[in-house]
């Protein structure tokens, strides 16, 4: 559009143009992706991977009758890792399996928090 914004506006976003036009690129276009619900819970994506800093997506919980009915696992885990490589719809929790990964995603995302942006400036 030919729009300048200011050094605060706009202050995570990434310019995707080229991506939706059909660029291709070596590497992705960020380091990852913070996703935030309106009651104030995060999630992370980075590469393969996708950490709900919460229970069971907590106030985007799905009725019981589609958790039976997509074979979601039942946890007791306080947040949720999962693999999207192999688990696109997020039926298997890994949060107990991949302690590192939690821990790598938990520390990115609070980083992103404590400095108000993941746009490097």
């Amino acid at each position: 559009t030919g729009v300048s914004l200011s050094e605060d506006m706009g202050e995570d976003s990434y310019n995707i143009l080229p991506a939706l036009l059909g660029e291709t690129f070596d590497t992705p276009i960020r380091e990852a992706t913070v996703h935030h619900s309106i009651r104030g819970k995060f999630a992370i994506r980075k590469g393969r991977w996708v950490l709900i800093d919460a229970p069971n997506g907590d106030d985007n919980k799905e009725p019981d009758w589609f958790v039976e009915e997509r074979g979601y696992v039942p946890h007791h885990h306080p947040g949720e890792l999962f693999d999207l490589e192999r688990d696109r719809i997020e039926r298997f929790n890994r949060y107990a399996e991949y302690p590192e990964i939690v821990e790598e995603l938990k520390t990115l995302l609070e980083k992103y928090k404590r400095e108000g942006r993941s746009v490097s400036r």
